[in-house]
């Protein structure tokens, strides 16, 4: 139970709308007090490595100023605001952020589709009774297309990618009475994209289908109009034979004829038919007959993670996140006391390195988690762990910690050995330049510490770290022959060398 009520606001900065909600923190979850959405469409005349034109920063700036000050008039102890694809893909992007935050005073922060579906993940828990089913998540938004599986308690798979409403609309012309043939050629992409992803969805056997975003929600109420949401969190049921019925009556008209037929806002009806195409395309690729249209999405799931994260932080500190680690830990049949050594070794160098790496003090607990955890993929297969290890780090809801906070965990866990991070890999991609960059200095630690306890002998006592100028010097401090871990943090100490910029010598004392 919270101690002290808090305000929070909560922004989620999308490719065609900007929405706001403000809650207030509750003994059990939150209430909202307050909600705000403008129609900015930031992706508009951008999108597929296009920059975000001035105009669409301009609507951006403004609409986060407007929200920015009805926060400030409900006394809001803090602003949550994320992006997500128009932004993240903008090659400019770093010009409107800088933009927002000299202007408005928000910090705005670039999350990867993979957060992103988590945060509508776990929006739809929150309002749909799951349980033991599984469950199908999509999200159909302005740059992007979101598709999450899971339980109540489990996420099992997810996947973002570039098929939303206002980049096809835009791509294939289906704004003004397209052509069939322009309507064939975006089904047929959608086709395309998703099929590799088919038979892998299907195979995980949906019991229930969910869609969120303000795209969904619009199709459901065309195609019943009068029909009354549930009490609740007012879910509609939406059948794929009316969404197919839909189109060809979308595509006949022009943007301004479906706004006036609809009562639809404009810069919806400009993107409305591409929704309906994906939505009808993924709904018949995974044989599912109707969806559950849930409003509640991203913004409800930045909530539901901020105020879990500070219940859970003020019930029992820090020792809730100990035991999240230490039960997946257990689960995973991981060697405890190697974890633990190598966790002791890394937090030792992070603190002697602070020179170097110039992260913050929260990263050394990301740090600890990431080196208990760094073979929990062992148990699956001993061929290319680290990767397993990142699977089920990823996917464990390790409580305490925040989404961004477990996205780091498991990459550093993924990188403490073999190949260093790299843009070609699909789960660093996806992170954020910060990230990124936290990823990297993080692993750099974790291989030099792994490579001191090899032998899971804790040979190695302790370390010591020098850092003057162009050289760090690594001193091994050992109860025991240590020679195979020297040598091996030797070759380990390469990454670090070549992202710090330093020598390294690492040498027994």
């Amino acid at each position: 139970m919270a101690a002290k009520s808090r305000r929070i606001a909560a922004i989620d900065v999308g490719t065609n709308s900007v929405h706001m909600i403000v809650a207030e923190t509750r003994e059990h979850g939150y209430r909202v007090v307050d909600r705000e959405k403008e129609m900015v469409q930031l992706g508009l005349a951008s999108l597929d490595g296009q920059p975000l034109t001035d105009g669409a920063i301009e609507r951006g700036v403004s609409s986060i100023g407007r929200m920015a000050e009805i926060a400030a008039k409900w006394n809001v102890d803090e602003i949550m605001a994320v992006a997500t694809s128009a932004v993240r893909e903008a090659p400019n992007r770093r010009d409107f952020l800088r933009s927002v935050k000299e202007a408005t005073g928000v910090k705005v922060r670039v999350i990867s589709g993979e957060e992103e579906a988590d945060y509508i993940f776990r929006a739809v828990r929150s309002a749909v009774e799951v349980g033991l089913q599984t469950a199908l998540c999509i999200d159909i938004g302005g740059g992007s297309v979101e598709l999450i599986v899971g339980t109540s308690e489990e996420t099992y798979f997810t996947r973002s990618e570039p098929l939303g409403a206002l980049r096809l609309a835009q791509r294939y012309g289906l704004v003004e009475r397209p052509s069939a043939r322009a309507v064939g050629q975006c089904r047929r992409h959608v086709e395309d994209r998703i099929g590799k992803l088919r038979r892998r969805i299907r195979r995980l056997g949906v019991d229930l289908c969910v869609g969120t975003s303000g795209t969904i929600q619009t199709l459901a109420t065309m195609a019943s109009p009068t029909e009354t949401a549930a009490p609740g969190h007012g879910l509609r049921r939406l059948e794929r034979a009316a969404v197919a019925a839909l189109i060809p009556i979308l595509a006949s008209m022009t943007a301004s004829e479906r706004a006036e037929r609809f009562a639809i806002d404009g810069p919806r009806a400009t993107s409305v038919l591409a929704g309906a195409i994906v939505l009808n395309a993924l709904l018949e690729m995974f044989d599912i007959e109707e969806l559950l249209a849930c409003p509640l999405a991203m913004r409800e799931g930045m909530l539901e993670s901020r105020v879990a994260a500070l219940e859970e932080s003020e019930e029992s500190g820090g020792s809730l996140r100990q035991a999240s680690v230490l039960s997946l830990a257990q689960r995973s049949d991981c060697d405890l006391k190697h974890g633990a050594h190598v966790a002791k070794l890394a937090l030792r160098i992070f603190d002697q390195t602070k020179a170097l790496h110039a992260l913050e003090q929260r990263m050394a607990g990301l740090l600890e988690a990431a080196a208990v955890l760094h073979e929990a993929g062992l148990h699956v297969s001993d061929r290319a762990h680290h990767k397993h290890s990142y699977y089920l780090i990823r996917h464990a809801d390790l409580r305490g910690f925040t989404d961004e906070e477990i996205l780091i965990i498991a990459n550093v866990a993924r990188y403490y050995r073999k190949a260093p991070p790299d843009v070609s890999h699909s789960n660093f991609a996806e992170l954020t330049p910060t990230q990124q960059q936290d990823v990297e200095k993080l692993a750099a630690i974790l291989r030099i510490a792994e490579a001191l306890d090899r032998g899971h002998r804790a040979s190695v006592r302790d370390v010591a770290v020098h850092v003057r100028r162009d050289q760090a010097h690594f001193l091994i401090r050992t109860r025991s022959d240590a020679s195979v871990e020297i040598a091996g943090a030797r070759k380990r100490a390469k990454y670090f060398a070549h992202l710090f910029e330093v020598e390294v010598i690492v040498e027994a004392m």
